[in-house]
This record gives structure tokens, sequence and C-alpha cells, in this order.
């Protein structure tokens, strides 16, 4: 099973569940680049066209590329009227001719592109004055109490994803940031940040999960057993919890 492409099972539940990004990053995003109405902007991985439509909302002429018929089937109903054309391709595969952009764009895409590829080719993509910028929203549940259960649920069902679970790896793209300059393509990215919080119900917080490719990989009945104890956990400790995110945007001046 080719993890990256696993969205595509649960495609209306991912463009449900899956946190939007700010519009103050849309802003930030716009004013740093200086990208107009009209500009040709690449986005890679646009999936269900969350941020595609955004993009489009604010006049960017987007082509917007995605390998799974599943996702972009939801993304061209989200963009009606807008200027958006959609290409069923790998990043890693797309030709664009002759056509080069003003911005190569990725909404929580760009750590599913090629490590050796990804830098050249958008470089390669952009015109003399473009720009890349990528974003994510990262979870920060160390800084929220959460249900002390949640751990023997994963040491139980998913004992590869306790630690993550418990949030012991490092969940920043800092390593990211740091390739676009290592690349020697770009200027030193210059970086946003947005913290916001969420409250769901034990229903939605599983179905946020049940779209996480890491979870997807377990198989369906162990998601499914995971998935049940972390809902009993959560409806025996009031039935909602409160996530806390941190939305980073990487923005990078093409050099020339």
């Amino acid at each position: 099973m080719d993890r990256a492409t696993v969205f595509g099972e649960v495609a209306e539940t991912y463009d449900r569940m899956r946190p939007r990004y700010p519009d103050a990053m849309y802003d930030d995003l716009i004013a740093e680049t200086g990208v107009k109405v009209g500009s040709p902007v690449l986005e890679i991985g646009c999936g269900t066209g969350i941020a595609t439509a955004e993009l489009g909302r604010r006049g960017l002429h987007v082509d917007a590329i995605d390998p799974d018929p599943r996702m972009l089937r939801l993304a061209r109903e989200r963009v009606t009227g807008l200027d958006v054309r959609f290409v069923e391709q790998s990043f890693e595969d797309y030709n664009s001719g002759a056509e080069s952009f003003s911005l190569v764009f990725a909404a929580g895409s760009w750590h599913w592109v090629d490590a050796q590829t990804g830098l050249p080719k958008a470089a390669s993509l952009l015109n003399q004055t473009g720009s890349l910028a990528v974003c994510w929203n990262l979870p920060r549940p160390e800084t929220l109490p959460r249900p002390s259960g949640f751990d023997a649920a994963y040491r139980k069902f998913a004992p590869k994803l306790a630690d993550v679970a418990s949030q012991v790896k490092n969940r920043t793209q800092e390593h990211r940031r740091q390739a676009i300059t290592a690349s020697n393509l770009f200027k030193e990215p210059v970086s946003f940040s947005y913290p916001w919080t969420k409250t769901l119900s034990s229903a939605d917080y599983t179905d946020l999960l049940s779209t996480h490719s890491d979870h997807r990989m377990l198989g369906m009945q162990t998601l499914a057993a995971l998935l049940k104890a972390v809902r009993d956990e959560i409806d025996q400790n009031g039935g909602t919890i409160e996530l806390a995110y941190e939305t980073v945007l990487y923005v990078a001046h093409k050099l020339t």
C-alpha cells in the first residue's frame, strides 16, 4: 500500500475533518511573494482543494496537481467558477511545457515530494522572480491535557505509533526549511507561524485520526480497534478534546 495515496480511501472524511489554514496565512503568503490577480500558481498535492479554493478566491490562476482521482473529484466541486485547472499526476511526473509560475505552493504535501528532485524541479518551474511556499498544520498536543488512557490504547493496538501519540518525536518541519536553504536554489526562507486551538467531539477526533496516513497503514481491523479505544477514553473524560495546532509557512524566493 502506498502511504501517500491512502487519503483517497476516505476522501470525504478527509475533506470534512482536516483543519483549514488561517486567513492570515494567505494574506502573508500573497504579501511576501507579491503575487497578484491572474498570477500563475502551481499547487503540489492539492488533495480535495482546501487550499486551492482559497488561492482561487484571491484571483490567482492555479494549476493544481494531485495523483489521486478520488481527491480531485471533491476538489473540482469546491472550485466551481474559479480560475483553477487540475492535473491528475504526481509532482515528480509533472511537465508544464513552456509555462513558468510566479509561485509553487504546497499545503501539507511537501513532505511527500521526493527529497532529491523536489527542490530543483520547483526552482526550474518558477519564473525569475518566483517563490516556493510550503505550509503545514502541525499538532501541539503537548501544550494541552489529554486523557491518560491514550498511551495504553496506542501501546496495545499500535505500539509503533505509541511514541508519536506521546509526542516524543519532534513534529516540526524545521529540517525542511534548512533543506531549502542548503539547496542553494533559494534565498533563506521567511518563516511565519500561527498558533490556534480547536475542540472536537470524540467521534470527530477519531474521524480525524482515520485520515492520518500512519494510522491508515495499520489495517482496517487494527485501526477500528484503536479508534474505538480512543473514542471511549474521550467519552469517559467529558466527550470532547481540545487540540492545539501551529500553522507554519515558509516562503523562499528563487535565487537568480
